[in-house]
């Protein structure tokens, strides 16, 4: 495979995994009784969610599933504005 290939599929692979948090996230909120949150945000926060667990998978340490989770709940938190406290 040339380098441009890898290049695009590395790319679509980040959407998709941009798009499955961003789904995972909208799920989670509509469960928890939330009002939904903006496209801006759900996109920031999809955004992070898989920069930190591509950080995780490169370190080694905690599994992915584990950082998923302490995300979530960061950005529950956010959202609620609990972080302001």
């Amino acid at each position: 495979m040339e380098k441009d290939d890898l290049s695009s599929l590395s790319k679509k692979i980040r959407t998709v995994e941009k798009d499955l948090t961003k789904g995972l996230l909208k799920w989670r909120i509509k469960r928890g009784g939330l009002p939904p949150a903006d496209e801006e945000t759900l996109e920031k926060s999809s955004e992070r969610i898989v920069d930190e667990a591509h950080t995780v998978v490169k370190k080694g340490g905690r599994t992915v599933l584990e950082e998923l989770k302490t995300a979530k709940e960061e950005f529950l938190k956010a959202y609620r504005g609990e972080d302001k406290e």
